[in-house]
């Protein structure tokens, strides 16, 4: 596939998230992290809490683009939304269930036609999360690109995005358990998601059965995508006036963090419940950054630091699944290690990078972080070539 004519800063911006979302996946090891490299633990705001709906944020300024070229139209779009929604769910539920066979490998029999056949045992589906972060980008770009199409006039995309938002903080209010309505065993969203998929499906993560990429709260993660859509208009707006374009994206992007920052005192920002307030929270921030990129590389031409993110950008939702893959094919390897066995990763990390940060600091924390850069250095190589020999991959 040939390159396009495309934002630059969109693709720098949308390669930088996910080369972090990987690295904050994929620590050395999960007890050794620097406080920015976490989620907060419920309420409250990380870097770390930023990149997931950064990266949504991105998915709505790229639809602006696309969605203009075809027409913005049911006709043209509306199936494409809805199979490409469904590719990126189905997509993220194999990455869940891969690698597919319970190991070490049973063969379980089974009888067909009165003839015993005995194959793998493959992973229990009945246990199986069904809901993770590839599936939730999925099922809110289908639900914001069909809205978008629906309702295709900005008043109009904005009374839904508010709607969205303050309908999710009365149905909290009001389906939660009382004054418990914004912890772990008290949400409306858990009760949701129970009642929908339940508990066995659901991330255990919190001691509990809790998605923090539930059901309920994917509704208010179409918003960042919305509000990234009208991002990528207010760029389209400015044609050629890029100065424009970044300051209207600054200006806005400081309106969302104070709005954020004041319906935080009665409607906490919160990642786990994708709360509301947290949605103006991050959609300012990205708004922000987003005018910033603009500003540095269009503006002011300076761009020699962004080819690692470009290559990134340009494959983002392929270099994600690989990197899940790689991180669970690795685990399956086992290497002998002092009286027992280890799998590729923790090997490494123990052989190698903990010896290393040592030369430094007797802090794991730097070792652990050395794995993750190490990683993303092994995929940004995969991601480089791909590029260069003009492989796209589109989910």
């Amino acid at each position: 596939m040939e390159k396009k004519e495309r934002i630059k800063s969109i693709d720098v911006l949308r390669g930088l998230t996910v080369a972090t979302m990987i690295m904050v996946n994929n620590p050395g090891s999960w007890g050794a992290i620097y406080p920015p490299l976490k989620h907060a633990a419920w309420s409250g705001c990380t870097p770390t809490d930023l990149v997931f709906p950064f990266f949504m944020f991105i998915v709505g300024a790229s639809m602006w683009f696309v969605f203009q070229k075809a027409g913005c139209t049911f006709d043209a779009l509306g199936k494409k939304v809805v199979t490409r929604a469904f590719k990126i769910w189905a997509v993220g539920f194999l990455l869940t269930w891969y690698p597919f066979f319970s190991f070490p490998i049973t063969m379980a029999p089974h009888e067909i036609f009165g003839i015993e056949f005995s194959f793998p045992a493959m992973k229990n589906l009945e246990t199986m999360r069904i809901m993770g972060v590839l599936q939730r980008i999925g099922l809110a770009y289908g639900i914001a690109g069909l809205l978008i199409l629906a309702l295709k006039k900005v008043k109009y995309i904005l009374c839904a995005a508010g709607v969205i938002l303050v309908g999710y903080w009365i149905v909290l209010i009001a389906f939660g358990q009382g004054e418990t309505y914004m912890t772990a065993a008290g949400n409306a969203t858990q009760r949701f998601d129970l009642w929908i998929m339940g508990a066995a499906h659901l991330y255990k993560g919190y001691g509990l059965a809790f998605d923090p990429e539930g059901l309920l709260s994917t509704i208010p993660a179409c918003v960042n995508i919305l509000f990234g859509y009208l991002a990528g208009r207010i760029i389209s707006m400015a044609k050629d006036d890029k100065l424009l374009a970044s300051q209207q994206l600054m200006f806005w992007g400081a309106v969302g963090i104070i709005i954020g920052l004041a319906w935080d005192l009665g409607f906490p920002i919160n990642k786990p419940l994708w709360t509301s307030s947290y949605v103006f929270f991050t959609c300012g921030w990205a708004s922000l950054l987003l005018g910033m990129c603009i500003y540095i590389i269009d503006v002011k031409k300076k761009d020699r630091w962004t080819s690692p993110f470009v290559a990134f950008g340009m494959n983002p939702l392929i270099m994600f699944v690989l990197a899940g893959v790689i991180v669970k094919t690795l685990s399956l390897i086992k290497i002998p290690y002092n009286d027992s066995t280890l799998s590729v990763q923790p090997y490494l990390y123990r052989t190698i990078f903990v010896p290393l940060a040592q030369l430094v600091t007797d802090d794991p924390r730097l070792a652990s972080l050395l794995w993750a850069i190490f990683f993303i250095c092994v995929l940004w190589i995969i991601a480089r070539i791909m590029y260069k020999k003009n492989i796209f991959i589109k989910l």
